[in-house]
């Protein structure tokens, strides 16, 4: 009572009055909570936005859409199991009907590629690209749709052999198995065009120049000739590659997106390190794009030197062997090259994955090394380790270019030792011959170009198989 002051009229809060008061305290409790809430949904909004945008990139089934293709794609289903794929093989389509204009293409426009012309022209235009001006992944490139089609196979071979007698190589063949037949195939057309133009256009030109009768038909019928091997070769040629970067585009999704799956499934992570599962996840998946790309062009290089030798011998007799002798002993050598590339590629992967492990290491426990003084310590080891890796690099590189160097003179020393031996001997050598002969082992070089390139990639993706066999979950 002695703190009341008489002169002041006090009102005493009622049960209503704190009621009111207490419902006012709570909307302005409320207001700053909505607006947290409005301050989340948006950043939740964002978040969806950016991940949406990385869906879109990778094609990951982040969105109804995607994981709507497996229904589309399972509705043609009935019709056959390519039905899909045999629409490529109609010389022209117009529809629109799909979300990717590759989908919409026939097979002119597939293999010269020129569904790429409207964004081709807002290249032009605009002077560069936007993420806006590109189109939304294939749904047939998918990773959610390709992933799932691996696992299959994958079970499939784990039920069939076993988790330890699987084989990823046999998983990965029957998962690309028919586009690379189809592939195959174009590559011997490619390459039967390149050899016939040469082999028997441009002899029988060489001989029609030395004739004394014209015939403007006859030449005018050879000249054609000699162009529509030419756009063969050419076409055919595109559309192998177009189905390669497909069929590897196809391949990457699916076993990076069973790679993730697998490491996020994993309780205790073994033998494998850390760098080892960031090597995986980065340089190992496109190893194997790299091996369905190029790997292919490996098959067309035994058909030519067989029929380069053949024909060889028909023109100049026994010493046409020698020439092909050069371009038949080149296959071993680069067999040679590549289980010694094999060989490179395993031993730096294991330093690679040390550096990489010791990187992360730096990275995590930065304060305590700046603390401990430890920086020379550390950035020695670093060092020491990188200069491993380098050096396992360049003895790798050694043989690489060794091998990119001595492809395109092999046809100037084969026919080098053809023409001598064959003059040695006392045989007759014509132009129409020694053209001809020329012309073929050209014919053959591009087969020896992409060889060395063909044996890095699929030795590189061997090693990549055998490391994406994980370590089970214990």
């Amino acid at each position: 009572m002695k703190d009341l002051d008489l002169g002041v009229e006090y009102v005493i809060p009622s049960l209503g009055y704190r009621n009111v008061r207490e419902q006012h305290n709570q909307d302005e409790r409320k207001e700053p909570r909505d607006f947290k809430y409005q301050k989340a949904k948006s950043q939740h909004v964002d978040c969806l936005d950016a991940l949406e945008t990385a869906a879109r990139a990778e094609g990951l089934p982040l969105d109804i859409s995607v994981h709507s293709n497996l229904k589309i794609l399972d509705e043609g289903h009935h019709k056959g199991k390519y039905h899909k794929g045999l629409n490529l093989l109609k010389p022209f389509r117009i529809t629109s009907k799909h979300q990717h204009p590759v989908d919409n293409a026939g097979l002119f426009s597939f293999m010269t590629f020129s569904w790429l012309t409207p964004m081709a022209r807002i290249a032009y235009k605009k002077g560069e690209l936007f993420f806006e001006d590109i189109w939304p992944l294939s749904k047939h490139e998918s990773s959610d749709i390709n992933s799932k089609r691996l696992e299959k196979l994958w079970l499939e071979e784990v039920t069939e052999k076993g988790a330890d007698e699987s084989s990823l190589r046999s998983v990965v063949w029957h998962f690309c198995r028919t586009r690379l037949i189809i592939s195959i195939m174009c590559l011997m057309l490619t390459q039967l065009a390149g050899f016939i133009g040469p082999a028997f256009v441009v002899k029988s030109l060489l001989e029609y120049t030395q004739q004394s009768s014209k015939d403007p038909g006859y030449s005018l019928l050879l000249v054609f000739a000699l162009l529509m091997t030419e756009i063969v070769r050419s076409w055919s040629l595109a559309l192998t590659w177009a189905l390669n970067y497909r069929t590897g585009s196809r391949l990457r999704g699916a076993v990076l997106t069973m790679a993730f799956k697998k490491i996020l499934k994993l309780k205790n992570i073994k033998e494998k390190s850390m760098g080892e599962l960031i090597n995986v996840c980065s340089s190992d998946g496109q190893r194997m794009f790299e091996a369905a790309a190029v790997g292919s062009l490996l098959a067309g290089g035994p058909i030519v030197a067989i029929l380069g030798m053949i024909y060889n011998v028909i023109i100049l007799g026994p010493t046409g062997f020698l020439g092909s002798a050069v371009f038949i002993l080149f296959y071993p050598a680069m067999m040679f090259v590549s289980r010694l590339t094999a060989y490179f590629r395993r031993k730096c992967v294991s330093v690679t994955d040390e550096r990489v492990q010791k990187m992360n290491e730096v990275l995590n426990y930065i304060k305590f090394i700046k603390m401990y003084a430890w920086v020379k310590a550390f950035s020695q080891n670093v060092q020491k380790i990188r200069e491993n890796e380098r050096s396992i690099l360049e003895r790798a590189g050694y043989f690489q270019s060794i091998t990119v160097g001595i492809a395109p003179i092999v046809v100037v020393i084969a026919s080098v030792l053809t023409f001598s031996v064959h003059m040695i001997l006392g045989y007759d050598l014509t132009a129409a011959q020694a053209f001809t002969v020329v012309t073929v082992f050209n014919s053959m070089t591009f087969a020896l170009k992409v060889t060395p390139f063909s044996v890095k990639s699929l030795s590189e993706a061997s090693v990549s198989m055998d490391r994406f066999k994980l370590p089970s979950t214990v």
